[in-house]
């Protein structure tokens, strides 16, 4: 008989495979893509994300080499902000999920889009979303003040599409 989990240790959802076109269950842990998004961010140097993931060897690691000599730190902040981190149990980081359902667009060409050229506004067309998109482009990202915010928001896993689907992860 297989062990069954506590309940809300973890969330099965639904994720699609972009080759297929088709839906396939995934695991959602118990840790937040928003809490290690923001601990990556801002004490990502300390290793307090990788704690917080349940990885408390390379947490200190971490936390002994300053984030890798800030290496580490950004590579941390990339693949927690793109959705493509795990947990010490290696299970996906739980997200607020959309009621309009799972968008085809990736999170983690989103996330990479904003980080790097969030200023430009193509997050935002590649989201759909091309009056914003715009908008943002006149503005260089208002200024970087709405770029950042952009890139918050996606890292968090809280951006929608133009449709108001959750973005796929990973």
């Amino acid at each position: 008989m297989a062990s069954r989990a506590r309940p809300g240790t973890m969330r099965p959802s639904r994720r699609r495979s972009p080759a297929l076109g088709k839906e396939r269950p995934t695991v959602q842990g118990s840790k937040s893509q928003t809490a290690a998004f923001l601990l990556s961010y801002f004490l990502g140097w300390l290793g307090i994300d990788r704690f917080y993931l349940g990885q408390p060897l390379l947490g200190l690691l971490k936390l002994i080499t300053i984030g890798g000599l800030g290496i580490w730190y950004v590579i941390d902040v990339i693949l927690i902000g793109a959705g493509a981190a795990r947990d010490g149990q290696g299970q996906m980081l739980a997200i607020q999920a959309s009621p309009a359902g799972v968008s085809e667009k990736s999170q983690a060409v989103a996330f990479i889009l904003s980080y790097f050229l969030g200023v430009l506004g193509l997050d935002r067309f590649y989201l759909g979303q091309i009056g914003l998109g715009i908008l943002k482009l006149i503005t260089i990202g208002g200024l970087g003040i709405w770029a950042l915010i952009d890139m918050f928001v996606i890292g968090c896993g809280a951006m929608r599409d133009k449709d108001g689907r959750s973005l796929a992860m990973g």
